[in-house]
Order: structure tokens, then C-alpha cells, then sequence
């Protein structure tokens, strides 16, 4: 099971990586229209926990879609490991703040404030590939799995990817199914 797992990890990988610049741009401006239309319908939302994209791994841009919530003054969170427990702790990000570069590649805000997780009500989650019942196949590092774990069941999980679902991803028993998957062409409900 987890040899297909870094089967489709190195295949998501490539395919990502053989995207040109442009293309990923152009896609990403689209998820974050997907988004925006998505989030449109659901105004009762006012919490939102997004992982900013590390350039070496050609993630999407995410950017774009924190540039809409801070335009309706949503309170927006994302996530640095800590060093200690090698677990992610939430930072609020305050308004106005820059981003500098991690160890890692990973834009962290420069002004924030350490976050509890009760008030999360959507974690945008960032994936390599994902099926057609909302499993997902991320970096195996296992710190979102970790992370959604210690969340309330509530709290909307949405995937953002370039590509369409996998049939069926071999689920394990710690996995937590995404809610929702944005892509360039649409919004998938699992």
C-alpha cells in the first residue's frame, strides 16, 4: 500500500514539475476563482488555515487565494513546524506582515501571533494527488495527518490541485478524507 503511495508521489511530483511557470500561474488564478466562488456561497465562514506554496515543489499558488480572504477581512491562520515536537502549531497571521523563506522553502509571515485550533473552520490542505472519495496523498511526512487529527471533525477540509482525482487511493485507518478538492476546472464534494 504505501509502494503505490510513493508511486503516485513520484508520478505527482514529475507531473507538477513538468508544468511550465505560466501554466501553473494560470491554473492556480483559476483555483483561486474556484475558491472565491466557493467561499462566496458560504459567508457564515470567517476562519480560514492556509499553507503558503514552496516554490521547489510547484505548489499552487496560494497566494492569490489569501489575497481574497484578507480582502474580506477574514481571520487567516497557517502553520510552522515546531522544532520540539516536530508537530505543526498554528500562527494567526497578522494584517499587513511580509514573508520570508524557512529552512524548508515555506513562506512563514513575519508578523504573527501563536494561534489555538478551536477557531479553525477551513484548512486549505495541501496535497500531491487524491481520489475520488476525498483520500489524499501528501509529501508522507504526516504532519497534516497529525494535524487534522487534533481538529474538530467539523472543520472543512479542502485540497487544492493542477489535476483531476485518481480513482481510488488505498485509504489507511489514520487517514482523514478531504471535504472538498478545488482544481482549475472544478470543485469536487467527496
Amino acid at each position: 500500500m504505501e509502494n503505490d503511495k510513493e508511486q503516485l508521489r513520484s508520478f505527482y511530483k514529475k507531473r507538477r514539475a513538468n508544468l511550465t511557470e505560466k501554466e501553473r500561474f494560470e491554473m492556480s488564478l483559476k483555483i483561486a476563482e474556484n475558491a472565491r466562488l466557493f467561499l462566496s456561497e458560504r459567508k457564515e465562514l470567517g476562519h480560514f488555515h492556509i499553507f503558503f506554496p514552496i516554490k521547489s515543489h510547484f505548489e499552487v499558488n496560494t497566494f492569490l487565494i489569501f489575497d481574497y480572504l484578507q480582502a474580506i477581512r477574514a481571520t487567516v491562520y497557517t502553520s510552522k513546524v515546531d522544532p520540539a515536537s516536530h508537530k505543526l502549531q498554528t500562527l494567526k497571521v497578522l494584517d499587513k506582515t511580509d514573508f520570508q523563506l524557512d529552512k524548508w522553502g515555506i513562506p512563514l509571515p513575519s508578523q504573527f501571533a501563536i494561534a489555538q485550533n478551536e477557531f479553525l473552520e477551513v484548512i486549505f490542505i495541501p496535497l500531491l494527488a487524491y481520489d475520488r472519495q476525498g483520500n489524499r496523498v501528501g509529501f508522507g511526512k504526516g504532519y497534516y495527518d497529525y494535524f487534522l487529527q487534533d481538529l474538530d471533525p467539523n472543520v472543512l477540509k479542502i485540497g487544492l490541485s493542477f489535476f483531476s482525482p485518481e480513482f481510488k487511493i488505498q485509504a489507511e485507518l489514520h487517514d482523514i478524507p478531504l471535504d472538498f478538492c478545488i482544481t482549475p476546472e472544478e470543485v469536487f464534494s467527496f
